[in-house]
């Protein structure tokens, strides 16, 4: 069952496993997850707004606010948005998303535009682990089986998206996502990322993972939550690193000739 009732903040609450979890474990430490708190930041509200224009826009979530964020009149007016369930942006930003939000609409594939479940809540029990897991995929086109997910970034181009995919974990979002759909019984053969640049002239990619990378992917979250269920069931949450790590002299450093150095 994919949940359309859940707000964000509901969806946060419930302590099955994210794929923020998975990624914070894999590429930190178990110490990073358990007492790292969750912060949010100008680029979140930012990315959220986008969010919520290009994928819900009949919603009408976004709302412009003071011209900066400084003083009692921002706080004053972030508390109410807030209570009130909006995304408050300053006016230059909140512009900004509006902008980048047009320019995504406009340079969206056709699929977009095909029946979708948006910002979905999807709870299953995992299939190897026994660990109750989670997701919220932007897009979900059931009848393609396909999952989209909508990143604004620096650059969408190729290369750079390539390696934020490796050092930001995406592609162990996107496994991840598919393996709580699939757990839940629902099928997903595709993850596309559907990237647009956070500046003018803010141009479109899509990325899609390939099934190689997806497999390996997997084997790194299975292992991940079962050191996360190991982790729960001792209540010992480490960072894994040595008492004292040694760094070696780096392979570039030993050339013959001191001159080559």
């Amino acid at each position: 069952m994919i949940r359309t009732d859940l707000s964000n903040e509901a969806y946060h609450a419930h302590p099955a496993i994210s794929s923020s979890d998975v990624k914070t474990v894999y590429l930190k430490s178990l110490r990073h997850w358990q007492l790292s708190p969750r912060r949010e930041s100008a680029a979140f509200d930012l990315g959220s707004a986008v969010h919520a224009l290009v994928l819900e826009p009949e919603k009408d979530l976004v709302r412009c606010g003071p011209g900066d964020r400084r003083g009692t009149a921002w706080k004053d007016a972030k508390l109410a948005a807030d209570l009130d369930g909006y995304i408050l942006l300053p006016q230059g930003e909140y512009d900004l998303a509006k902008n980048i939000a047009h320019a995504a609409l406009v340079q969206a594939p056709e699929w977009m535009d095909r029946p979708r479940i948006t910002e979905g809540s999807i709870f299953a029990t995992d299939r190897i682990t026994g660990v109750e897991i989670k997701c919220r995929p932007d897009i979900y086109i059931e009848a393609d089986a396909m999952v989209v997910d909508l990143k604004t970034c620096a650059s969408a181009s190729p290369r750079q998206f390539s390696r934020d995919v490796h050092q930001y974990g995406y592609a162990i979002q996107a496994a991840f996502y598919m393996r709580v759909l699939q757990s839940a019984g629902h099928e997903a053969d595709r993850f596309f990322f559907f990237a647009i640049e956070k500046d003018a002239p803010y141009a479109v990619c899509i990325h899609e993972i390939d099934a190689d990378y997806l497999d390996t992917c997997q084997q790194i979250i299975t292992q991940t939550l079962l050191k996360i269920r190991d982790a729960q069931a001792k209540g010992d949450y480490t960072t894994g690193w040595p008492e004292i790590n040694v760094i070696g002299q780096p392979g570039w450093m030993t050339a013959d000739d001191p001159e080559d150095l």
